[in-house]
């Protein structure tokens, strides 16, 4: 019988088909699983995730910093009582902060970290112009995303505290390559500084992560009995944006496992930015069936996710609706102070711009002007730029001329997400179908001003709410990410499609010109990939190999996951669709005696063999396990591409 060469499977994004990568023709998915629904009932893993996350840290002594004036964290071994400290930390582009919260509480309340090491210095002015503006005292829940190194090894300085001239900014940024690189990093600069420091961008991250981590505790226990801190179990959470790659995520957890990090779990910033936001109004007007559309405006991206709340009590819960979209945006203003020869100087400009001027300018020209002070740098003067004596003037109408193009780009953005998400619900005949209930602001950017008043006017019959404190909205969010009591997603969207390679029997008429083969047993066959991943259940791609021999060495394979970005995947062979990851199984402690034994097609003896690659997907991060005749036989590393 003449078999057939095909590809394609149901993707998260809709019913895709892709490429397959080469694969050995004796390697296989079970075809039973073509027709099956990739959609059941939602199934809890939490034994099986937690299992995989202590077999990826197996290596986590291995990963020890290399250099920088912290010690490895002393907080993290073993512990006499049973309740926790779930500690969380947003990694900023710009700005990073840390939360935490005590349990069994009956009601747990988050804690904000909300005093870091430096001083409001000409190099950051940091406290000064954020109290200034918060109003309160030198307490702020975030430090700058800054490290510089001694240039003899011997240590490092982070957040606001004083720096030297080779200050490395947008460390987050370096851990995926794939992303826009904002105008006031230079890249090459940035590989430059770690080829001097002889320090990949994973180990700069663990070295800054590491510091956060250091003071947190620090923190922590001035406020409470030191003993009862140490004596209680650490659960870390990081937020990572929503389109990161996985490998990004892969990198990102590596660096907090540098940093001491154990057991860490990843989770999406716009995720847990709604998470904080709509437990702050669960009991305010909020309804069953409600859409809510939450914009992040970070210092580097924007990141855009709605949810429809499906659930109030006992619990506020909540499904996506429409995959999360993200804007690698330039930093408001930053090309404005962008010179390598001030870097410090600079740096402290940019830094006033941030976190004073970009949130109360409303966009009237006719305002005060902003004055920036030079003092101790280089800066020349220019007349016509408004450069003197070392100070810098920006006029109102230079700043709107600013802020303009880049408010305009982010509310196309919140237009398509609003309509997707109408669309979306009219498909479903939603009830609530054509209402929005809210657009969200959080973020650092999010408390501006004038992108609220800009979004106010773009969609009139939506009301935009900029909650308290959401500028630590993110990480606040991260920590009830693991307070299942409180709130909890349901339900997610995936940014892109997953799939794995087959082989399906060779169609005459649909196949025809693609290539073919001959399996072991003189049937001809193709490639075909199967099932998409959707959170939070437990994936299962069936294979089967057809092996000649059992030897130990023929028992440990690789597999592929691959990945497209478009909404709609191709058919056929295509250069969109990569390699996700390569994962290693490994069957030696199988019993070679409950392998099938039959005969090839040319009489030789060889031996069939049946497992499932098992993918759990929980917010932001995949992992992967494997099971033979149903039992799980343990972990499986992925390697990114």
């Amino acid at each position: 019988m003449a078999l057939r060469t095909r590809y394609e499977f149901e993707l998260c994004r809709t019913t895709c088909k892709l490429r397959a990568q080469s694969r050995s023709p004796t390697e296989c998915i079970d075809p039973h699983l073509y027709s099956s629904i990739l959609f059941p009932e939602h199934e809890e893993v939490p034994a099986a995730l937690l299992a995989t996350l202590v077999a990826m840290d197996n290596q986590m002594e291995q990963d020890k910093p290399t250099s920088g004036n912290c010690t490895l964290p002393r907080y993290r071994n073993t512990y006499k009582s049973e309740e926790e400290i779930i500690i969380a930390l947003d990694f900023g582009t710009t700005y990073s902060g840390v939360a935490f919260a005590f349990l069994p509480d009956e009601n747990p309340r988050v804690y904000s970290v909300d005093m870091w090491p430096g001083r409001a210095s000409d190099e950051l002015l940091f406290l000064k112009f954020l109290t200034q503006r918060k109003g309160l005292g030198e307490k702020q829940p975030k430090t700058p995303t800054i490290i510089s190194y001694e240039r003899n090894g011997g240590g490092f300085a982070w957040g606001a505290q004083k720096h030297n001239e080779h200050l490395i900014r947008g460390i987050k940024l370096l851990l995926d390559p794939t992303q826009e690189m904002p105008s006031y990093i230079s890249a090459s600069t940035f590989r430059r500084d770690l080829e001097r420091l002889g320090k990949p961008a994973v180990e700069v991250a663990a070295d800054f992560i590491q510091a956060m981590y250091e003071h947190a505790m620090e923190r922590i226990m001035a406020s409470w009995p030191e003993d009862y801190v140490q004596d209680c179990q650490k659960k870390f959470v990081l937020s990572v944006p929503a389109v990161w790659s996985d490998r990004a995520k892969d990198l990102t957890l590596r660096a907090a496992r540098k940093a001491g990090f154990y057991p860490v779990t990843l989770v999406k910033e716009p995720e847990a930015a709604a998470l904080y936001a709509l437990t702050e109004f669960k009991d305010k007007a909020l309804s069953i069936g409600d859409a809510i559309v939450i914009c992040d405006a970070g210092g580097g991206t924007v990141d855009l996710i709605s949810y429809e709340i499906i659930k109030l009590d006992p619990r506020l819960e909540l499904k996506e609706l429409v995959p999360g979209t993200e804007v690698v945006r330039k930093l408001v203003g930053e090309a404005q102070f962008h010179d390598p020869k001030n870097a410090k100087v600079l740096a402290a400009a940019l830094m006033k711009f941030d976190s004073s001027v970009k949130t109360k300018f409303r966009g009237d020209v006719a305002g005060d002007d902003h004055k920036f002070n030079f003092l101790d740098g280089k800066i020349k003067d220019d007349e016509e730029r408004g450069i003197e004596n070392s100070h810098w003037t920006l006029k109102c109408n230079e700043l709107k001329l600013i802020f303009d193009p880049v408010i305009a780009d982010i509310i196309v953005k919140v237009n398509k997400q609003v309509q997707d998400v109408i669309a979306k619900r009219i498909s479903d005949n939603h009830p609530k179908a054509k209402t929005i209930k809210a657009i969200i602001l959080v973020g650092g950017f999010g408390c501006s001003e004038y992108l609220k008043s800009q979004l106010d006017q773009a969609h009139p019959t939506i009301q935009v709410i900029q909650p308290y404190e959401a500028w630590s909205a993110i990480v606040k969010g991260a920590v009830l990410t693991q307070l299942p009591q409180k709130v909890s997603v349901v339900s997610t969207q995936a940014t892109r499609h997953y799939g794995v390679t087959a082989h399906q029997a060779y169609h005459d008429i649909e196949d025809k010109g693609y290539p073919k083969f001959m399996d072991a047993y003189g049937k001809w066959r193709t490639r075909r990939r199967g099932d998409n991943l959707r959170r939070p259940l437990k994936i299962r791609f069936s294979f089967y190999r057809t092996l000649h021999s059992i030897l130990d060495d023929n028992l440990i394979f690789n597999e592929h996951l691959d990945h497209c970005e478009l909404q709609s995947a191709p058919i056929r062979p295509d250069p969109t669709v990569a390699v996700n990851c390569s994962l290693q199984v490994d069957l030696r402690s199988v019993d070679p005696a409950t392998f099938r034994e039959k005969i090839d097609r040319l009489g030789n003896p060889c031996w069939d063999i049946r497992y499932q690659l098992v993918v759990t997907v929980n917010s932001a991060i995949m992992t992967f396990s494997l099971e033979y005749k149903g039992k799980n036989m343990g972990s499986v590393e992925a390697k990114y591409y």
